[in-house]
């Protein structure tokens, strides 16, 4: 029977592209299935126009049977036709199996794009292998080493890290989670002096890599690694101090430089047939790492190689296609060890594992992570930690509390007109920018001056949730501005622009020696014929090293950084953190994750900026940023 006219490709993409469901280029791949298919069912083609659009928010796979509300009437529809007839896009020239390659892939009760699907099923088998046990040294030898790197285990406060450290030497994968406090850095480090001690002692010593998705992830990681290694007790190891420091790692690259990819998108140095030289490799920052990357990642790291994950789960996913890291940490919270995970933890650290946290039940995956629950960043009393335990668990009736019982750390300010947090703001740019009116140091002697400039500025820095609109990033950025301007008025303007100005560095750059995501001050200084030069300052990367100076008319991709986005400042932390939301509480983009990672970049002191009132902040609260996938099960599934 031929099927209604309402009941056509054309019509359903045309729905799909007015409400807003539909990209251009998502109708125009359904209309390619159709011209290159013409017997493929509707049901194919629709499908092709809803997984393009899903890959295209961040998903991996797209839900046959999707518990939520359909997004659209293409979602509705194609939904619909599943229901009746499961397998209704069925049509292997175009959707297969996976056995061989289509454009669409239908897995049980995903539909995928056939490059997604080929990368999961890489991932979950190269997860799946460092899954299995390895052979690892007897409990004495561990207790020995954790024993003389944590203390003995005395009152069991720092059991989470003795267990990361000892579970890592019973299989190849492992991942470390945790909130921001709870020792992740410390804890890698004495799991890798621990690694590379014990292999010393076997006359064996491990080539390690340290890597993260961003050169600034990168820099950090380094640098406070190289602080846990002279920070090591010069007596009582196992091994000579002098002797361990020689073997640990001190450098820390980005991933895309770890894996020589090239920037106009050529092939990999290393890959399968050119793996990595390495026995492990430490990857920071892993909620920012995405399923291609993770790819490109496990393709070029040896079969024997152990992986180490370290990152929050909580926080923002990854900008492209997936999330990795909450995924693998669905039942961080739970734990889910089998009694003989607990046994040998025990036996290795000398610390019982929890009843509560023992399950006969939990599955493999379950075994390789660890969760950092105790935050040495913030006590019991402190408000941001209130605030971020309660947004983490999404507790409405935490959050309620604390706005109507305010704290000494942080402070609500509701209502578009309520400007408060501006007099604070203002006080903050008058003491950056002050110092600029006056005498001026020469580049010889500016190395100190310009090091106060820089710490200063990285006591407040306003987060938004938006780019667009007088509440997101552009406009805060002039309204912020004109207000610095008029708080110091005799600043000198440079040719790009006025003095003490925040330059926000939005790609990697490495032959100036910058990263995405640094953070400088554009500064006027004394020239020798005494007119001015002007220097981009920014923190060296080595700790102690003072500053890093970069002509502006060097950089290509900067932008104004008064107010930066909260994805922007993944990763950076600030003694106060203003975290301005947007007005409309239905906006997508103010979610849980987003809320939660703003948060957690104060140190000292939070003001929450709500233009909407609360209503927002709630709203935000409830609403979570969800990737569909099938990574967890795919792992599971290629496990023997």
């Amino acid at each position: 029977m031929t099927p209604p006219a309402t009941d056509t490709l054309d019509t359903w993409l045309q729905r799909g592209l007015a409400s807003g469901e539909l990209r251009a280029a998502d109708a125009a791949f359904a209309r390619v299935a159709q011209r290159l298919c013409p017997d493929a069912p509707l049901a194919t083609c629709l499908a092709s126009a809803v997984v393009s659009r899903h890959a295209a928010d961040g998903h991996i796979a797209w839900l046959i049977q999707r518990t939520a509300p359909p997004n659209g009437p293409c979602s509705a529809r194609l939904q619909r036709l599943l229901s009746r007839t499961p397998h209704a896009a069925d049509h292997p020239p175009w959707l297969g199996d996976g056995s061989a390659p289509t454009p669409l892939v239908r897995h049980g009760s995903r539909l995928y794009l056939w490059r997604h699907w080929q990368r999961e099923q890489a991932v979950a088998h190269a997860l799946a292998a460092r899954l299995h046990p390895t052979p690892s040294p007897a409990p004495v030898e561990v207790r020995a080493w954790l024993d003389a790197l944590f203390g003995p285990p005395a009152d069991g406060h720092d059991a989470d890290q003795r267990w990361a450290c000892a579970r890592t030497l019973h299989q190849a994968l492992t991942v470390i989670t945790g909130g921001p406090g709870t020792g992740k850095t410390t804890t890698v480090a004495r799991l890798l002096a621990t690694l590379q001690g014990l292999a010393l002692a076997q006359g064996a010593p491990l080539t390690i890599a340290l890597a993260a998705p961003t050169g600034k992830a990168a820099a950090r990681l380094a640098a406070a690694l190289a602080q846990a290694w002279r920070a090591l007790p010069p007596t009582g190891l196992p091994l000579p101090t002098d002797q361990l420091r020689a073997h640990l790692p001190g450098a820390a690259r980005t991933l895309h430089a770890l894996l020589g990819q090239r920037p106009d998108g050529g092939a990999a140095r290393h890959g399968p047939d050119r793996p990595l030289p390495l026995d492990v490799l430490v990857v920071d920052e892993a909620s920012m790492v995405d399923l291609e990357l993770l790819h490109a990642t496990v393709q070029a790291l040896p079969p024997q190689a152990r992986l180490i994950l370290l990152g929050d789960r909580d926080q923002l996913a990854s900008v492209q296609a997936g999330a990795v890291l909450a995924e693998l940490c669905l039942h961080a919270d739970a734990a889910r060890w089998h009694p003989g995970t607990a046994q040998a933890l025990h036996a290795a650290t000398g610390v019982a594992v929890p009843a509560a946290w023992i399950d006969p039940g939990g599955d493999a995956l379950d075994q390789a992570v660890v969760m950092l629950r105790r935050s040495r960043r913030f006590d019991a009393d402190s408000g941001i930690g209130r605030w971020a335990q309660a947004v983490r668990q999404g507790d409405v009736d935490a959050v309620h509390h604390l706005l109507h019982h305010p704290t000494a750390d942080v402070s609500v300010h509701s209502g578009p007109e309520d400007d408060r947090w501006l007099t604070t703001w203002s006080a903050h740019a008058q003491a950056l920018l002050q110092p600029l009116a006056g005498a001026l140091p020469t580049l010889a002697d500016a190395h100190p001056w310009a090091g106060e400039r820089l710490a200063q500025h990285g006591r407040l820095q306003v987060l938004c949730a938006l780019r667009q609109g007088p509440w997101g990033v552009q406009g805060l950025n002039a309204r912020l501005q004109r207000r610095a301007e008029g708080t110091t008025p005799a600043l000198p303007q440079g040719p790009w622009g006025p003095a003490g100005q925040p330059w926000l560095v939005t790609r990697n750059q490495p032959a100036l020696g910058v990263m995405n995501g640094d953070l400088g001050l554009l500064l006027p200084l004394r020239a020798p014929d005494g007119g001015l030069q002007w220097r981009l300052a920014l923190p060296a990367t080595q700790p102690g090293a003072g500053v890093h100076w970069v002509l502006p008319a060097q950089l290509q991709h900067v932008e104004p950084a008064w107010a930066m986005t909260v994805h922007k400042a993944q990763g950076s932390e600030f003694d106060h953190v203003i975290l301005v939301l947007p007005p409309d509480p239905d906006s997508p983009l103010a979610t849980r994750e987003l809320l939660y990672t703003g948060i957690t970049r104060a140190r000292q002191r939070l003001t929450l900026v709500l233009p909407g009132g609360p209503a927002t902040l709630l709203a935000a609260l409830q609403r979570r940023t969800e990737r569909d996938s099938g990574l967890r099960d795919a792992v599971l599934a290629a496990l023997p």
